[in-house]
């Protein structure tokens, strides 16, 4: 028996064929693109795995890595597992970047890291021992521990004003020493000094440049700073910079001779002055801001006018001779979140939560002027938050911590 088929019944066939062929070919390529996809998921799951483990490494062995020097490293031995690490400085801080890729995949992390207080920058106040003891008046508040001379600490007037609160200490009397612990700002200011960028201004008012980028310098002159600045940018002058109350900043550094914060300014950054810094009413600095002044042979100052805000760290520092010539002055109002250093004079009538290191207190009166006596101050080293951290600089732990991770 013959069948006869249709010749339409073909072109019905041949076309479900091609169909059929088109969908098993999507498949094919669904299944072959879905298993790469899945692959690059799971390569960069083991990235962000390496990554985290660089970012440990560098923790953990900070200074194990010479600064603007690559370090490469092969994980497990496999070929498998790369990155690669550099450290710089900025400013006070170190500076990471950890990088870890597979063939054409990476990922990398930007951060700054700092460290735990020791227990003696946990402390309210670590004072020299110079042989005199320290006298409160006034409403005077020092609340925990303090390292002290050997003199110890005592009421006292001036201006026929007395103490007036029930404890001299509220925390343990501990001894202190005949010197202050070195830090390294004479070589920071150094570095600082050294630093040099492709100079650029903002197109608008805003000028952000990312980390990974290299650095962007602004050179101010005598102009005063009214614009938006964020990231790897160092902004300089020759004699004086002015942050008007325009201005905003965000991780930068400045170096000047004199820098000045008007009122209302807002902000946070690292301010290196050679002579002087000064803190008007209403400014507010915020964590991790660094305020530091290292003389030679001239006078240095660092001092708030009015009600302001600050976080972060004051560090004031200079040569041998002359400390009476460097001197930190906090008025009344002023509220201090952080650590202080200073190897001069400290008069402050404001209140500082946290620690104060410092060579002598000062107060200036109608009477006369009297060295290490703190008249209606308050420091209290118990507000120091358990997230705040440390300067490599001074009293700080063996162990690194992640300051800030940075874009």
């Amino acid at each position: 028996m013959i069948f006869r088929v249709s010749g339409g019944v073909l072109s019905y066939v041949l076309a479900i064929s091609l169909l059929v062929s088109v969908v098993l070919s999507m498949l094919t390529l669904y299944v072959y693109y879905a298993r790469m996809e899945h692959s690059h998921y799971l390569t960069r799951i083991r990235l962000q795995k390496n990554l985290a483990s660089g970012i440990q490494m560098t923790l953990g062995e900070y200074d194990h890595f010479a600064y603007d020097q690559a370090y490469h490293y092969d994980l497990y031995g496999e070929e498998q597992d790369s990155i690669n690490i550099l450290r710089r400085a900025w400013g006070l801080l170190d500076l990471y970047r950890v990088t870890a890729y597979k063939g054409d995949l990476e990922v990398s992390r930007i951060y700054t890291l700092a460290h735990r207080p020791a227990p003696q920058g946990r402390s309210a106040v670590f004072l020299v021992d110079d042989g005199r003891p320290l006298s409160l008046v006034g409403d005077t508040r020092l609340i925990g521990d303090c390292f002290l001379p050997v003199s110890g600490v005592q009421s006292a007037y001036i201006n026929r004003v007395g103490y007036t609160n029930d404890s001299l200490i509220y925390g343990q009397e501990l001894k202190s020493e005949k010197k202050l612990p070195e830090v390294a700002l004479k070589e920071a200011f150094t570095k600082i000094e050294k630093l040099a960028g492709g100079e650029a201004e903002p197109d608008e008012d805003t000028l952000t440049n990312s980390f990974g980028a290299d650095l962007v310098q602004v050179k101010a002159g005598n102009v005063g700073v009214n614009k938006v600045y964020s990231g790897h940018v160092l902004i300089t002058s020759n004699t004086r910079l002015v942050f008007d109350t325009l201005a905003r900043t965000t991780d930068i550094v400045a170096y000047a001779p004199v820098i000045e914060f008007l009122n209302g300014f807002h902000g946070s950054g690292q301010f290196f002055a050679t002579d002087t810094i000064i803190i008007h009413n209403n400014v507010k600095l915020t964590y991790p801001t660094v305020l530091a002044t290292y003389n030679r042979d001239d006078l240095a100052t660092i001092q708030t006018r009015g009600k302001c805000e600050i976080a972060g760290w004051i560090l004031m520092d200079g040569s041998k001779d002359g400390f009476r010539r460097r001197v930190i002055y906090l008025e009344d109002g002023t509220q201090f979140h952080g650590m202080i250093y200073c190897n001069g004079m400290l008069e402050t009538y404001g209140t500082v939560e946290g620690h104060v290191t410092v060579k002598r207190f000062l107060v200036n009166s109608q009477t006369g002027v009297y060295e290490n006596y703190l008249f209606n101050a308050t420091i209290d080293g118990t507000k120091l938050d358990t997230a705040f951290l440390a300067l490599p600089q001074w009293f700080y732990k063996k162990e690194g911590k992640v300051l800030k991770y940075l874009n």
